[in-house]
């Protein structure tokens, strides 16, 4: 096990349980996040999408050297098969510039493993470690209200509802889809 610093965040990498494993990604990854981002069913939650496997090389190498990003492979049997990661942020202040950070959360699985708990898994490894280790006050996650089961997997993990927007995103197909807002707080 090592500790480093990845993305400005100091984190004891990897993160692991007796079934799945969370570790910096590297280019080498792309090629399996871009795999299964690009499957239609995967799609319908996933913000940003390279339309080509360079562009996915050049989103994970852009993303893996921007300081307060974080993004890393989530491994299961020896394979990637998700993502989770996000941003680092100051919140907001009406005075003195905080010096508490908070984090923007993402992730998506391969839908091969969806309902197996992995994202569940992925995310109950991260949380502790943003708060513990990486210093993180609060943790805020955006999901589409239609995402249940995204929804259920924060929810399982100590997030609470705050609120939802109501047709607040575009939607690929041309319809407005409501955000829901999570947050995780240390």
């Amino acid at each position: 096990m090592r500790t480093g610093e990845t993305a400005d965040l100091e984190i004891a990498w990897p993160l692991s349980d007796s079934r799945l494993t969370i570790r910096p990604a590297s280019v080498a990854d792309a090629d399996a996040f871009f795999e299964y981002q690009r499957r239609p069913e995967g799609q319908r939650y996933i913000s940003r999408i390279p339309a080509t496997i360079v562009g996915a090389r050049a989103m994970v190498a852009e993303r893996t050297s921007t300081a307060g990003e974080l993004l890393c492979a989530i491994v299961v049997d020896g394979q990637v098969v998700g993502d989770i990661g996000g941003r680092r942020y100051r919140p907001g202040s009406l005075g003195p510039e905080p010096q508490a950070w908070d984090f923007r959360l993402g992730y998506s699985v391969h839908p091969g493993m969806w309902g197996k708990g992995v994202a569940s898994g992925a995310v109950a490894l991260l949380v502790p470690a943003l708060h513990h280790q990486a210093g993180i006050r609060r943790i805020v996650a955006k999901v589409f209200a239609d995402n249940q089961a995204s929804i259920r997997v924060l929810v399982k993990n100590g997030f609470r509802l705050e609120g939802t927007e109501r047709a607040a995103v575009l939607g690929r197909d041309g319809g407005w889809l409501d955000d829901c807002t999570l947050a995780h707080l240390s």
